[in-house]
């Protein structure tokens, strides 16, 4: 049998690293002042990544001979992870900024650390989906622009499935690649109205082509054919034998030129006479834009299995409308969830989070509870359990949760920002400053923190650094009551 001592040779190969012994490469990174110089060695990145392998090749030694390579568009950060992990072979991420993770992920695909870009989509998706759907403009942009993000294309396609006016209505829509707009047309559970697609495919259309008249009353047979051309490839994907009446007549009817002339014609043919059977175009199946409906006729021996995955897509389109802030939509997909799967811990406690939000406290409490008695060391349902007790002047189980929380997960800047506001109540304010503290250390833009961190300086007369924190919240969230009401008080006091 063969013995291996992998721990002992990672453990060696690291101290190589922080010791820099015999170096011969100089790998310069980030941009001043947030840059730093790590010193390697050729034999380690040849051998363990392919990207430097061919960076190395094509640099000459200097007159110390030392291989420079610069990496200006990698944060520190992101490169100390990745050089420690070619060393080591380890990587740890539990207490890594979200932000940071993400940049991990697109570096190390430029690497080509296939192990890597793996571990770190999959880290993403299990623990930070919240912060990925926040910023899922980036997200998206990223998961189709790169072939083996397979895991965010499948987060990403799902949230355009069931939301596609958050693609569909945001600035970036028509700044899209050709690739990803016939990605989505070609989706079948898309849902939205087949008419609105139109719209939007002719707004993308027209925004490719900048120098279209604005008035389409001036267009010429050469700018329908300009427009034509932008989108011969999309105009196939359109199920316009699902598009009403109305909408033909409002929305494509001004745009037909575009069209194959035997397409119009049979477009108008299937509203002008309904039951000729003379159609001779493709016609796309319908979309499938009402996941919930049931068909009685295909609920066999599989019935449970559908309606779990009805439960699963209920309550993940339930999550994102709370991420949304759409809480009363929210609430409505939730409460289906739980008919259908009245236990599940992930359905109670978005619920419970969503009760919180709208101020229905006893329900939040209830739900939180038992998503608890279920999962109990779930830190997202403990954050959002303390943060009910503190508003419900519970402080000491708001401690409690809060404290079991960071427990499991010591630098959640969420946690500590709670705790902190709990200890600013109780009067304790060297331990509110601490969590505080650290918490903003982790997230500086952590609105919530810098207001109650800018209540505690004021407490403790420390009026300029209360008057930076309450006026740096405001440029995160500029109309937030508490925060210029406490600015006031400040103000005032200062005179």
């Amino acid at each position: 049998m063969t013995a291996k001592f992998f721990e002992r040779l990672s453990s060696d190969l690291n101290d190589l690293l922080k010791n820099s012994d015999e170096y011969n490469v100089i790998v310069e990174v980030g941009q001043a002042p947030n840059n730093q110089v790590f010193k390697v060695h050729s034999v380690i990145l040849n051998s363990r990544c392919l990207y430097f392998k061919n960076q190395l090749n094509s640099i000459t030694y200097n007159d110390n001979n030392v291989k420079i390579i610069k990496q200006t568009n990698v944060s520190v950060e992101v490169f100390d992870l990745i050089i420690k992990y070619i060393y080591n072979g380890t990587i740890c991420l539990e207490n890594v900024d979200t932000s940071i993770v993400f940049e991990l992920l697109i570096v190390s695909n430029e690497f080509g650390l296939e192990e890597l870009v793996k571990h770190a989509q999959l880290f993403l998706l299990k623990n930070n989906a919240s912060w990925l759907c926040i910023n899922f403009s980036r997200v998206y942009q990223a998961s189709f622009k790169y072939a083996n993000f397979i895991a965010l294309q499948h987060l990403c396609t799902n949230i355009i499935s069931l939301h596609p006016n958050i693609l569909f209505d945001s600035d970036e829509f028509i700044n899209l690649s050709e690739d990803v707009l016939i990605f989505i047309l070609k989706l079948d559970n898309l849902q939205i109205d087949e008419g609105k697609i139109w719209d939007h495919v002719i707004k993308w259309g027209i925004a490719q082509n900048p120098t279209l008249p604005s008035n389409l009353d001036q267009w010429s047979d050469e700018h329908f054919m300009t427009l034509k051309n932008s989108l011969q490839n999309c105009l196939p994907l359109i199920r316009y034998f699902q598009i009403s009446g109305e909408d033909v007549f409002e929305k494509v009817r001004p745009y037909h030129k575009i069209l194959d002339s035997t397409l119009w014609a049979d477009i108008m043919l299937k509203f002008m006479a309904p039951n000729k059977t003379t159609i001779t175009s493709n016609i796309l199946p319908p979309r499938n834009n009402n996941l919930l409906s049931q068909n009685n006729d295909h609920i066999d021996n599989s019935g449970l299995e559908i309606e779990l995955n009805e439960a699963s897509a209920l309550r993940k389109s339930g999550e994102t409308h709370r991420i949304m802030g759409r809480y009363e939509e929210s609430l409505v997909d939730l409460n289906k969830s739980l008919e259908l799967e009245p236990n599940n811990a992930v359905a109670l406690k978005n619920r419970g989070s969503t009760y919180l939000m709208v101020g229905r406290l006893e329900q939040s409490l209830s739900d939180l509870t038992k998503s608890l008695e279920i999962e109990p060391n779930d830190t997202w349902a403990l954050i959002n359990r303390g943060e009910v007790y503190r508003i419900m002047n519970r402080y000491e189980e708001s401690l409690i949760d809060l404290t079991k929380s960071l427990e499991i997960k010591p630098n959640d800047s969420l946690a500590l920002g709670s705790r902190g506001a709990t200890y600013r109540i109780m009067g304790r304010y060297k331990e509110s400053l601490a969590d505080l503290n650290k918490s903003l250390e982790i997230e500086p833009n952590y609105a919530f923190a810098l207001r109650n961190r800018g209540v505690i300086y004021r407490v403790i007369g420390r009026y300029k650094e209360s008057l930076a924190d309450l006026n740096k919240s405001l440029e995160v969230e500029p109309n937030n009551a508490f925060a210029l009401e406490q600015l006031g008080i400040t103000e005032r006091l200062i005179g």
